[in-house]
């Protein structure tokens, strides 16, 4: 899948508009505001905040097995980078389970903007 069927499927999981999701993405990217990793049909929006840390989000077509190889594969590149933490505001705990799983020490956010955060 191409990421922006990836993003269009999602949002329509999540009952959120596609069209509307899409183009704040698009225009985020254009704008160079976010970046934008794809693995597998995973796609994960990273936006650089203060500090050298960055705001998560996650939107995938993945099976689990699928979705645990694409998560590490986001992990591996985000710990190869600059950034100091990481903060996402997951709702589905599966995910922040899945984190947890592959070894990422996921603790509540001092960031009252999201509910998790993970040191780099």
């Amino acid at each position: 899948m191409t990421p922006s069927e990836i993003i269009r499927a999602d949002a329509i999981e999540r009952g959120l508009d596609p069209a509307k999701v899409l183009t704040y993405v698009a225009a985020m990217l254009k704008q160079q505001k976010v970046l934008m990793l794809q693995k597998n049909n995973s796609v994960l929006i990273l936006q650089r905040i203060e500090d050298n840390n960055a705001s998560l989000h996650l939107f995938t077509e993945d099976s689990p097995l699928t979705l645990a190889k694409s998560i590490k594969y986001f992990i591996d590149k985000i710990a190869a980078s600059d950034l100091r933490a990481v903060y996402g505001k997951a709702d589905n705990e599966q995910i922040v389970e899945m984190l947890r799983r592959l070894g990422v020490e996921v603790q509540e956010s001092d960031n009252p903007r999201y509910n998790w955060m993970a040191f780099v």
